[in-house]
């Protein structure tokens, strides 16, 4: 079969497989754990519905009995994930024509399943982010503004909750037709990581549309 799961539903899997491994871990009742592992296989489907029978039996969990299991079945799943298409150098550089000095992701960024391309030059203290609307591929470039004091942020992505060296408040400029409108939000710094735990695009989404000017 081939990869059907995009990165972030398998994320959001993931997500739901780790309550369950809790639950699992912390309870020994087995009608308890039977209803918890119930529980979570109508949310994965449900959230799921738009696959085939045959995909989703792919996504039964009901022999999953403790953490090395779930851990197993998570590894195998891995092979039916895909992210984005792979975004080479002259598109990256057209996306940002107007950065002097772009600096260019690493090669290695892009090896794993994406649900968008992301990376941060620590000598402009830019963000770049590249995702693909509806087959169009849209770039956003957010500069890091530098908090003042100690605290913990959330990001706008991942909902991820880390200090500022990991949740940033970034700021990316809109692009209007005569002029230009600043907004903020926080990111986090290390697009990898907030790969493996976005579980939605829907704000990465609204977030662009609202950079480049994109009409709902």
């Amino acid at each position: 079969m081939n990869a059907f799961l995009k990165k972030e539903e398998f994320n959001y899997i993931n997500k739901r497989l780790q309550d369950l491994s809790s639950a699992l871990r912390n309870c020994n009742d087995y009608n308890t754990r039977d209803a918890s592992r119930d529980y979570i296989q109508d949310k994965i489907l449900s959230h799921l519905s738009h696959l085939s029978s045959e995909e989703k039996l792919l996504l039964d969990i009901k022999d999953l009995k403790d953490s090395k299991q779930i851990n197993k079945f998570l590894e195998e799943l891995e092979n039916y994930v895909y992210g984005m298409q792979p975004v080479s150098n002259a598109e990256i550089s057209k996306l940002f024509k107007k950065e002097k000095k772009l600096k260019l992701p690493p090669a290695e960024a892009q090896d794993t399943p994406l649900v968008y391309l992301g990376w941060f030059d620590q000598a402009t203290k830019k963000l770049f982010v590249i995702y693909p609307l509806n087959g169009k591929l849209l770039g956003m470039s957010c500069r890091l503004t530098e908090a003042k004091v100690k605290q913990t942020n959330i990001c706008a992505l991942c909902n991820h909750i880390g200090p500022k060296n990991e949740v940033a408040f970034v700021s990316p400029i809109c692009k209007r037709k005569d002029t230009y409108r600043s907004i903020g939000f926080y990111m986090c710094l290390d697009s990898n990581k907030c790969n493996e735990r976005i579980t939605s695009t829907k704000k990465l989404e609204s977030i662009l549309k609202d950079v480049n000017n994109i009409k709902s």
